[in-house]
C-alpha cells in the first residue's frame, strides 16, 4: 500500500514540475496545507477521495496522467495542442539547433561542389520603320512623282531566330578564348566530346553527329530572350561555366542574329529588283510589238477614221499600246524603288548594349543553399523530435 502511495505521490510531484506550479498553488486549490501536499508527493500520507477530486477538477490534465500512464497527447481529437507543443520542441531545442547547424554546414559545403555559372547578356533594339531613312532625298523625289514606296512586311521572331540551328551551329562550331587563355569550343567545354561508358558497348553512339545534337540542345538550355513588347527592347541572355565565353558568345549571338535579319531583308530586296526587271523587259517586248502593229496599221489604212470596222481595230490597237505602257511606266517606278531599297545599309536591329565580362558568378546562390539547408535542418530535426515524443 505505502509503494503505491509513494507512486502515486510520484505522478504528483512529476505534474507539478512539468507544468511549473508551485507546492504553495497546487496545496491550496487542492484545499490541504503545504506539508499535507509534501506528505502526499512522498508517499507518507495517503491521499482521499474528496482531495483527489478537487485536484482532477483543479487539474484536468493531471487525468491524462493518472490514467493508463501515457503522455500528454499534441493531437487529440484532431485538435492540435499548440502549448504541448511548443513545450515539447522547446525542452529539445538543443537538439533540434545542433541539427540544423549540421545542415547548415552540410548545404553549404555541398555548393562548392555545384558548378560555377556566369551570366551575360546583350540588348537589342528594332530600328524605327522610317520610309526616309537612309536614302530619304531619292524617296521624296519618287513619292511627289507618284510612286508609292513599298513597306517593309518584314517581321521577325526572334526569339526563334536566336534558338535557330542555323545560329546554334555558328555558335559552336566557334572557338573562344577561355578565362584559362587556352581556346576551346563549347563541346570541349561541356565535355561532351569525352566517351561514356555506354559507347564502349557501342561505338556509334559517341559519333560526331551524336555529339553536335547534344552540344545544340545544350547551347538552347543556356540561352534565352526576352522581348518588351512596349518597347520593343530585346534581350538575349546567356549562362556559361566560363566568364570570358559567355561574353563573347553573347556578344557572337547578337550579331548573328543582326547580321541574318538584315540579310534576309537585302536578299528580299534584291530578289524583287531582279522579278521587277525581267518583267520590266518582258512588258517593254510587248510593248515594242504592239507599238510596231500599230504603226503598220496606221500606215496601211490612211482613212481607218472613215470605216467604223478600222477603227473599231484601231481602238483595239491603241488601247493595247496605252495599256504596255502603263504597266512599263509602273515597273519602271517600283525598279527604281527597289534598286533604292538594295543599297540600303540601314540594320534592322541595333545592339545597344554590348554583353561584358561578369565580376560574379549568377550561380550557385551560396545563401540560398545556406537558408534552404536552415529551413530543412529545423523542419526536420523537429518532425523526428515529435516522433520521438
Amino acid at each position: 500500500m505505502e509503494a503505491n502511495n509513494t507512486a502515486f505521490g510520484q505522478k504528483i510531484k512529476r505534474f507539478r514540475l512539468i507544468n511549473d506550479i508551485r507546492q504553495e498553488d497546487m496545496a491550496e486549490k487542492m484545499g490541504v496545507s503545504r506539508a499535507t501536499l509534501i506528505n502526499y508527493e512522498k508517499g507518507h500520507t495517503k491521499i482521499n477521495l474528496d482531495v483527489l477530486d478537487r485536484l482532477k477538477s483543479a487539474y484536468p490534465d493531471f487525468l491524462l496522467e493518472q490514467n493508463k500512464n501515457e503522455k500528454p497527447k499534441i493531437i487529440e481529437d484532431n485538435i492540435i495542442d499548440f502549448r504541448l507543443l511548443f513545450r515539447v520542441l522547446g525542452i529539445n531545442k538543443r537538439y533540434i539547433i545542433l541539427f540544423t547547424i549540421l545542415c547548415m554546414i552540410l548545404g553549404l559545403g555541398s555548393s562548392f561542389s555545384v558548378k560555377k555559372y556566369y551570366s551575360a547578356e546583350i540588348s537589342l533594339y528594332p530600328a524605327k520603320n522610317d520610309n526616309m531613312q537612309g536614302l530619304g532625298q531619292f524617296q521624296a523625289i519618287a513619292m511627289n512623282l507618284g510612286m508609292n514606296s513599298p513597306k517593309n512586311a518584314q517581321n521577325f521572331n526572334i526569339s526563334d531566330v536566336v534558338k535557330s540551328r542555323l545560329i546554334a551551329q555558328k555558335t559552336i562550331n566557334q572557338v573562344w578564348k577561355s578565362s584559362f587563355g587556352i581556346n576551346v569550343s563549347l563541346i570541349d567545354l561541356w565535355g561532351l566530346s569525352e566517351s561514356s561508358w555506354i559507347g564502349r558497348f557501342n561505338s556509334s553512339i559517341t559519333d560526331s553527329a551524336l555529339i553536335n545534337e547534344k552540344a545544340i540542345k545544350k547551347f538552347n538550355d543556356h540561352i534565352s530572350v526576352t522581348e518588351d513588347r512596349l518597347t520593343g527592347l530585346i534581350t538575349i541572355n546567356t549562362v556559361i561555366e566560363d566568364p570570358i565565353i559567355v561574353a563573347s558568345v553573347a556578344n557572337f549571338v547578337g550579331e548573328q542574329v543582326q547580321n541574318y535579319i538584315q540579310k534576309e531583308n537585302s536578299a528580299q530586296s534584291t530578289k524583287e529588283k531582279l522579278f521587277i526587271s525581267d518583267r520590266l523587259d518582258i512588258v517593254k517586248s510587248e510593248l515594242e510589238i504592239a507599238e510596231h502593229e500599230l504603226k503598220e496599221f496606221k500606215e496601211r489604212n490612211r482613212g481607218y477614221d472613215e470605216s467604223p470596222e478600222l477603227f473599231m481595230i484601231f481602238s483595239r490597237l491603241f488601247r493595247e499600246v496605252e495599256a504596255k505602257k502603263e504597266v512599263y511606266l509602273t515597273l519602271q517606278q517600283q525598279l527604281e524603288l527597289a534598286r533604292i531599297e538594295e543599297v540600303k545599309q540601314t540594320p534592322i536591329l541595333h545592339i545597344l548594349d554590348h554583353a561584358v565580362q561578369p565580376t560574379r558568378k549568377s550561380s550557385p546562390n551560396r545563401l540560398l543553399f545556406l537558408i534552404t539547408s536552415a529551413f530543412i535542418g529545423i523542419i526536420s530535426s523537429s518532425v523526428i523530435t515529435l516522433f520521438k515524443y
